[in-house]
Formats: C-alpha cells, sequence, structure tokens
C-alpha cells in the first residue's frame, strides 16, 4: 500500500478550539469536514485523544474553528500546533475574542470562524472524530485566502506533527 497518496487529498489549515469551565486550550488541525449544508451546517474535525483540546472538547461539548489565512506565520502555528496548553496559555499574546458560546475564537490572522456544538464523538483509534453543529459563523478578513496544508508544506516549509492526523513517518 503506498500511503504517499494521502499526501493528494487537499486540506487546510485550522486552529481549534475548546473550553470546560475556566480551562482552555486550542491545536492546529488539518482535518475540518463540511458534511451538509441545510438548516444548521454540519461538520466533521479530528483530533489526537492525547491533545489537552480534545479532553476540552469532550468535557464542553462546544468547539470553534478559525481558518488560518496565507499570512498565518509559524509562530502562531508553532503555538498552537508544537506546543500544549496544559503547559503555556496559548491566548497570551494572541488576538482572539470570545464567542458566543463562550469558548474564545482565534482572530488572529484567521479569515473567518465558525462556532460549533459537539454532537458525537467517534473513537478512530489515535483520534478522536467530532461530529458538529454550526451554531455561527462569520468572516474576519474580506480579501484574505485560507491556507491550505499544501501551501503550508511548500511556501511555509512546515513540518507535520507527530500527533496530526496526516502524520506519516515515511
Amino acid at each position: 500500500m503506498n500511503k504517499k497518496v494521502l499526501f493528494d487529498l487537499n486540506y487546510g489549515l485550522y486552529i481549534v478550539t475548546a473550553k470546560n469551565e475556566d480551562n482552555f486550550s486550542g491545536c492546529v488541525v488539518n482535518t475540518v469536514t463540511q458534511v451538509t449544508a441545510e438548516d444548521k451546517p454540519k461538520l466533521v474535525v479530528a483530533i489526537n485523544k492525547d491533545n489537552y483540546t480534545a479532553e476540552l472538547a469532550k468535557k464542553g461539548r462546544k468547539i470553534n474553528i478559525s481558518v488560518l489565512s496565507k499570512e498565518a506565520d509559524m509562530l502562531l502555528i508553532g503555538k498552537f500546533g508544537f506546543r500544549s496548553g496544559r503547559d503555556i496559555n496559548k491566548l497570551e499574546g494572541t488576538e482572539y475574542k470570545m464567542g458566543n458560546n463562550g469558548v474564545p475564537i482565534v482572530t488572529q490572522k484567521a479569515v473567518s470562524y465558525i462556532e460549533c456544538q459537539v454532537l458525537q464523538i467517534i473513537d478512530c483509534a489515535t483520534h478522536d472524530l467530532f461530529l458538529l453543529e454550526m451554531q455561527e459563523g462569520e468572516k474576519i478578513a474580506e480579501e484574505g485566502e485560507p491556507m491550505t496544508y499544501e501551501y503550508y508544506h511548500t511556501v511555509i516549509k512546515g513540518k507535520t506533527p507527530p500527533k496530526a492526523s496526516s502524520y506519516n513517518a515515511l
């Protein structure tokens, strides 16, 4: 089996945030997919089970998704993609606003955001797949272009952390 063909799938780059009680975290993911469009759209997001964000999303049942722009830099991506919310306050020095659902939304270098309610959690071995219902969504920057995972790798020269759903030690 040639797993390199999975690199041909197209992904975006997102910061997913979650909160439970007074605890907050966020992480970078590349696996957010719209499933339905009618009424309240449904989405799915995959988060590694070891991530603090997944733990908080399971407890708090709310997730916000910030769609990163091509202007997002490695300092922002590194803070949310390679550091744990158990060890640092990721909101410190980060532009954000509070969502209507009480979960922070990263607005720094993001083109839009989506606020979601967790409907179901599906165990996918190393990751949990969260089935979400969109509650709110807004554009942050009218002119920004969303960052793709390919752009992250080819232009920014970013690496994939071992906990990412697309990580492959080839």
